[in-house]
């Protein structure tokens, strides 16, 4: 384990200009990624590794078992859940007329989540941090509930009340900048697949639907697989 964190520390240079140019223009970050004969999809791995390595640190102290138990599981529900939207994906732009290579996709779908779960880690972090300051005892509840796989029975049944605490209100406001932040990210890097794919704006729009209608069920079943893994 020592020599698996030595060697991703190494590697936070590299990442790092990578990060700064993913955020920055991500459809440009690809298109030069895209068009080398390097092995991309090897590097866009290591990418989302040290991406999940940074905001496994991150949410460290919010960990109850064993931390390095949960590395290895959270490694494996993250490697799961990426390949899976990767699959739908490909799936939604080649029922568009994409003809682009499985793995350039997998491998843009690779750095985006890298990009994605840091920015997740950060709307978490806000968003519970918002509720430990101004409310511990909800933050306590909030987070036996999450720890016992029973976090969305606790949000129906205290619904009313939750929405009536200060605290709570706060997170929904650091949750909507956050989530508005992302979807705009996502907005700018989703041209990168349709420049992949030499298609119409039409098409990527058309695409765009379909990814979102293939998600429901993927994200239903992640949710089933999250919700076990902590029980």
């Amino acid at each position: 384990m020592k020599d698996l964190f030595e060697k991703l520390i190494g590697l936070i240079p590299t990442y790092l200009d990578d990060l700064f140019s993913l955020l920055s223009g991500p459809k440009r970050f690809i298109a030069e990624r895209i068009a080398g004969n390097e092995p991309v999809m090897e590097k866009a791995l290591v990418f989302l590794a040290v991406s999940f390595f940074i905001s496994w640190i991150l949410n460290i102290s919010l960990i109850r078992g064993d931390p390095f138990l949960e590395l290895g599981s959270d490694a494996i529900f993250v490697l799961i859940y990426v390949s899976a939207y990767g699959g739908v994906l490909y799936s939604a732009w080649r029922i568009v007329g994409g003809r682009s290579e499985f793995k350039k996709v997998l491998t843009i779908n690779f750095y985006y989540s890298g990009i994605l779960k840091l920015m997740m880690s950060f709307v978490f972090l806000g968003t519970m941090g918002a509720i430990r300051i101004s409310d511990p005892a909800l933050y306590k509840d909030i987070f036996d509930s999450a720890y016992s796989g029973g976090i969305a029975t606790f949000l129906i049944n205290n619904k009313q009340q939750l929405l009536q605490n200060t605290g709570y209100r706060l997170s929904i406001m650091v949750q909507f900048v956050g989530f508005s932040a992302m979807l705009a990210w996502i907005f700018v890097g989703w041209g990168a697949y349709r420049e992949l794919n030499q298609l119409s704006r039409l098409q990527s729009f058309a695409a765009g639907l379909l990814f979102i209608l293939f998600c429901l069920p993927v994200t239903a079943l992640m949710f089933l697989i999250a919700n076990s893994l902590v029980k």
